[in-house]
């Protein structure tokens, strides 16, 4: 029985031996290795099912096992030989395609002969990557070989793109050479050595053929070609587009375009130098008909300057120019419009209050509980140091209680000395500001002259400028508050638009130049400069008439007084009255205006417009502002008497009614004590009428007949008393003008 239950482990041991001589697997898919199953029993077994490259791998990957098993090498160098066995029929192979190819060769076998090439690159590529090869002393000596004649069949190909090959292909229409030419070839050498041909190409070529060349080859080029290239193309197309010997400037600019278009960029224009005259008329400027100005972006490779606009064409820029244009700004106006806004509700600091600082007590109370617990380990510790070598150990114990103690009882002593027992506490108070929306934009009419000096011609035409942009302004943020950087940053500020408005409109030399260039056959020639400026002349008393058609100098109705009344939205969210004094400043009471750098106001003809606060006098409650819009200034009465009962008449906007008319009597000049929002006790002269004055009113001007002889100001209180009104007096408003240098109409 024993025997028959050995001969049965017997067996089972020796399946077991001979499963362990498969390869198993673990995570991952790797080869799991053993006693019973080495690499080198991988390799016999990949060998065995010809699987030789997966078997240099495993030689590969597992170097250390071989080189510490000397017994192996015999099965490596078989291997290697039976490697080398494998690659040689296939390195004859590829050297007897290589042997086949003929050059020169028809563009028809080009592809062919690429494909020979790349499976040559594949084959020497793998043969070199195998490394038991020269580890083994068993690189085939076809793999040199192949090499050589890789080389020179290379070579032959690459020695002969310069020759024919390229000479004869279409470059002007087909895909690029070097994508179906056979061998790889250094592109930007390779046309830096062919530029004569390539330039004799170009310069012969007609149609979209250039243009095609230069969108293939072009990112190839040196910039040195190109520029060279470029240049000797625009003198072509110059010539063809001038027909003669002096080119007008449309030749130039059809030569620049054409050049352009196919793929060139020129660094100058040669030859050709343009100066730009402004002539807008100096009245224009004056009566602030051109509120922005035009600038010239040369975005054109021609030399170009600025000329001074005195005498247009005496200066000596404009003198040795070939080309002038004149730049004649009809008229250019901001256009301002608020399309909505919303109160934002904010705080601001009035003031500091001294308040207790509950935070004190609990330091005091922290310290004094640290101080106790200080004390109480101090004498803990004296007690240890009585007590010999055993205290000294147990205070040697104790370090880190010590060292934590201390720190908290220096965290409070600290904590409590910085905290004070009072605080100044800062005082809100809620306040709100505006957050308008506002459309800005810049309108002109352009009026250029292109004047030809070589050719005698000039041409003339309009453009119109028409730009927007929305802003988000934010008015009556006040310094105090202390959100007011964050508040900024979200918003615009009156200086952004300000800034904007500033700014000339770029007008691009080669959008005119471009459409003159379009106008063929509107060139007009002029014998003399003289006849050019006649004409300039006559466009700009066209454009002044049509300015001052649209300004307020004549009656635009019954009454021409309501053309210089305004209605003055107070920052609060009420409304006064106001009047121009000059065609661009507002006069109306401070009170009306107080809160606000800035005034929101409304025209008799229903335009809106803002102005800013330029000066004020809070004695007289007087306050100038500078507008935005134009509009048609009072006139003063400037008689030392008025006759007593003569009937005046106010006009404002009472109660809310805009543009009302009230009539009453003027009853007597008085000097009594200013009554403005920071009166100094100064007197000031009023005028006393019975002309119905109400909320709404103030600020507006009080009429005798057409001439100003009062700022409707105050007035007492209807229940206590009826027809009692003051204006201040034209004296006192003129003394008030002429303090800040204003000029007012009499």
């Amino acid at each position: 029985m024993k025997s028959k239950f050995l001969k049965l482990l017997l067996i089972i041991a020796l399946v077991a031996i001979a499963g362990c001589k498969t390869a198993g697997t673990g995570k991952g898919g790797e080869t799991k290795y053993s006693m019973f199953f080495t690499p080198a029993d991988h390799i016999s077994q990949l060998v065995e099912q010809k699987n030789l490259m997966q078997a240099e791998q495993v030689w590969a990957s597992n170097i250390q096992f071989f080189n510490e098993n000397p017994e192996t090498q015999v099965q490596l160098q078989s291997l290697a030989s039976s490697i080398k066995l494998l690659f040689q029929p296939k390195l004859i192979a590829s050297k007897a395609r290589l042997d086949s190819i003929i050059w020169p060769a028809p563009r028809a076998q080009w592809p062919m002969i690429e494909d020979k090439f790349t499976d040559t690159q594949e084959m020497i590529s793998t043969v070199s990557a195998s490394t038991i090869l020269p580890a083994y002393n068993q690189v085939p000596a076809e793999l040199a070989q192949l090499e050589t004649t890789y080389k020179q069949k290379e070579a032959l190909v690459k020695n002969g793109a310069a020759a024919a090959a390229f000479k004869a292909y279409p470059l002007l229409t087909s895909t690029s050479f070097f994508e179906a030419y056979p061998a790889t070839l250094n592109r930007s050498a390779f046309l830096d050595s062919q530029a004569p041909f390539l330039t004799s190409a170009i310069l012969s070529a007609k149609g979209t053929g250039v243009t095609h060349l230069m969108k293939t080859y072009g990112p190839d080029l040196s910039n040195k070609f190109k520029t060279d290239l470029g240049a000797q193309y625009y003198k072509n197309a110059l010539r063809r587009a001038s027909k003669k010997s002096n080119p007008s400037l449309r030749a130039i600019v059809k030569a620049l375009q054409d050049t352009k278009n196919a793929g060139f960029e020129i660094d100058q224009i040669p030859d050709c130098k343009i100066a730009f005259v402004r002539v807008t008329s100096k009245s224009m400027l004056r009566q602030h008909g051109i509120e922005f100005g035009i600038g010239i972006d040369v975005d054109m490779p021609i030399e170009a300057e600025q000329a001074e606009a005195k005498g247009m064409f005496n200066s000596q820029t404009a003198q040795g120019a070939d080309i002038v244009i004149l730049i004649n700004e009809a008229v250019s106006k901001i256009d301002r419009k608020t399309t909505g806004y919303r109160a934002e509700k904010s705080r601001l600091i009035s003031g500091y209050k001294e308040t207790y600082n509950n935070n004190y007590d609990k330091a005091q109370m922290t310290y004094q509980n640290a101080q106790m617990l200080n004390n109480g380990l101090q004498f803990r510790i004296n007690q240890f140091k009585t007590q010999g070598l055993g205290g000294a150990l147990a205070i040697l114990t104790m370090q880190s209680e010590i060292d934590l103690n201390e720190k908290r009882f220096m965290d409070a002593q600290s904590n409590a000395t910085m905290t004070p027992r009072m605080l100044n506490l800062p005082v809100y108070v809620k306040y709100k500001y505006k957050v308008v929306s506002v459309k800005d934009a810049k309108r002109a009419s352009v009026q250029y002259y292109i004047i030809d000096r070589r050719n005698k011609t000039y041409y003339d035409n309009t453009f119109d400028i028409n730009q927007e942009r929305t802003f988000k302004v934010a008015y009556g943020v006040q310094d105090e508050d202390p959100d007011n950087a964050s508040i900024l940053s979200k918003f615009k500020t009156e200086n952004d638009l300000k800034n904007y408005e500033k700014q000339p409109v770029s007008v691009a030399l080669s959008d005119i130049l471009g459409h003159y260039a379009a106008q063929h056959g509107k060139d007009k020639k002029y014998k003399n400069i003289a006849q050019i400026q006649k004409s300039i002349m006559n466009d700009r008393n066209v454009a002044m008439k049509e300015f001052y058609s649209k300004q307020y100098n004549s009656d635009t109705g019954n009454d021409p007084r309501f053309d210089s009344v305004v209605i003055v939205y107070n920052p609060q969210g009420s409304l006064g009255s106001g009047f121009f004094v000059t065609e661009d400043i507002v006069l109306t009471n401070f009170h009306v205006v107080e809160g606000s750098d800035y005034a929101e106001m409304k025209l008799h003809n229903n335009q809106e417009t803002f102005g800013k606060v330029m000066a004020y006098d809070m004695n007289r409650d007087l306050a100038l502002v500078k507008m935005q819009t134009r509009g048609k200034p009072v006139r003063f009465y400037s008689e030392n008497t008025l006759p007593m009962g003569v009937t005046v008449e106010a006009i404002g906007h009472p109660e809310g009614y805009n543009f009302t008319i009230t009539r009453g009597v003027f009853s007597a000049y008085r000097s009594i004590k200013g009554a403005g929002p920071a009166a100094s006790g100064r007197k000031v002269r009023y005028i006393q009428t019975d002309a119905p004055i109400n909320h709404g009113n103030s600020g507006g001007p009080l009429f005798y007949k057409d001439k100003l002889i009062g700022v409707n100001t105050w007035g007492l209180s209807k229940q206590a008393t009826e027809g009692l009104n003051f204006s201040v007096h034209y004296a006192e408003v003129m003394d008030f003008l002429k303090q800040h240098g204003i000029n007012y109409r009499k």
